[in-house]
């Protein structure tokens, strides 16, 4: 029998990418689907290529209904708007997985900082677990809410985590470029093509929302208080992240130590590829779940590499990676 899943927030990016690897998975059926639209109208008229492969209608948000329909529900929506659609679906007992910001923060005066508004469901924050798989999966196994991390979260902290939690790096800096998908599907300015095409610019060095996140998670797993600077790009691409990372080694402890720190942490993760040789390109993560790391080093000066594609390790793939999780299922199921 198969898992039926609900995805409301279908007509962006995030939506759309999980409806296309729902679609692959042999053991899940999408039973439900919504979005704001100026009508309601099918899947596969909004998005032609889901033609004879999804016939429902993706309409207006009804929580009653998609309760009837579906037992895990997928919330690709934006920030501040699934804190007041989780806790209904958690109340009946059904399994949550946000792809928003609403869960991850801990601190409340945090979130209301960085988002800019009243958090409207502080006390589901504590039931959420960070569903980075890599880090957290037996946590995942048993969880109800999940907060999907961040793109840029994602590839900074499995790029960062295995050094820092032993203790081997100091004076990080994080300067990431990011495809324009990042900034979801509503026009914008700054986004259109003309503005885009052949530009390149940074953004809220200093507030950007998934600062405390990385900060957050990178202390949580290494037992110390971390400090970071980190600089938020976009490129005129359409998907995928690429950060550089800079830090000074505490002691000149060599290439092999650092390949082995890795190797320890990631040698039996199925979606990181760690490289001793290279340094990653966006061509060799878009369209793929995986994250891949590299780095180089120069006495104590340190260069770390990592690569994802932010709709799917940064959003739905790892989604959907964690539902395989949770279900028990093979965790690379529709992922490869």
């Amino acid at each position: 029998m198969s898992t039926k899943v609900a995805i409301f927030g279908a007509s962006g990016f995030a939506g759309e990418e999980l409806i296309e690897i729902l679609l692959r998975h042999p053991k899940v059926e999408i039973t439900y689907i919504s979005a704001i639209l100026e009508k309601e109208l099918k899947i596969g008229d909004l998005f032609p290529k889901f033609r004879n492969r999804l016939d429902l209608l993706c309409e207006s948000p009804n929580e009653e209904k998609a309760a009837s329909l579906a037992d895990i529900f997928f919330l690709a929506l934006p920030h501040r708007v699934s804190q007041t659609i989780a806790p209904f679906f958690l109340k009946k007992k059904k399994t949550v997985i946000d792809l928003s910001a609403d869960y991850r923060l801990k601190d409340v005066k945090v979130y209301e900082k960085f988002y800019k508004g009243k958090h409207e469901d502080p006390g589901n924050i504590k039931e959420a677990v960070y569903g980075l798989c890599e880090f957290y999966r037996d946590k995942i196994k048993k969880a109800r809410l999940i907060a999907n991390p961040g793109c840029y979260p994602t590839v900074s902290i499995l790029s960062l985590a295995p050094l820092l939690k032993e203790d081997l790096i100091k004076n990080i800096i994080i300067d990431a470029k990011s495809g324009i998908t990042g900034a979801g599907r509503k026009p914008t300015l700054e986004y259109h093509f003309a503005q885009l095409n052949g530009n390149l610019f940074a953004y809220k060095p200093f507030e950007h929302q998934h600062l405390p996140e990385i900060i957050q998670i990178l202390s949580e797993f290494s037992q110390k208080k971390v400090e970071l600077r980190f600089t938020p790009h976009v490129i005129p691409v359409e998907r995928g992240i690429l950060a550089t990372i800079y830090a000074d080694l505490k002691t000149n402890i060599g290439v092999d130590k650092i390949n082995n720190v890795y190797k320890k942490y990631y040698k039996d993760e199925r979606f990181v590829r760690f490289f001793e040789q290279k340094l990653p390109q966006l061509k060799d993560v878009v369209g793929t779940n995986f994250c891949d790391i590299g780095f180089q080093i120069d006495g104590t000066r340190m260069v770390i590499v990592g690569a994802i594609d932010n709709l799917q390790k940064g959003a739905a793939g790892q989604a959907v990676q964690n539902m395989n999780i949770m279900l028990g299922f093979d965790e690379t199921t529709a992922l490869l």
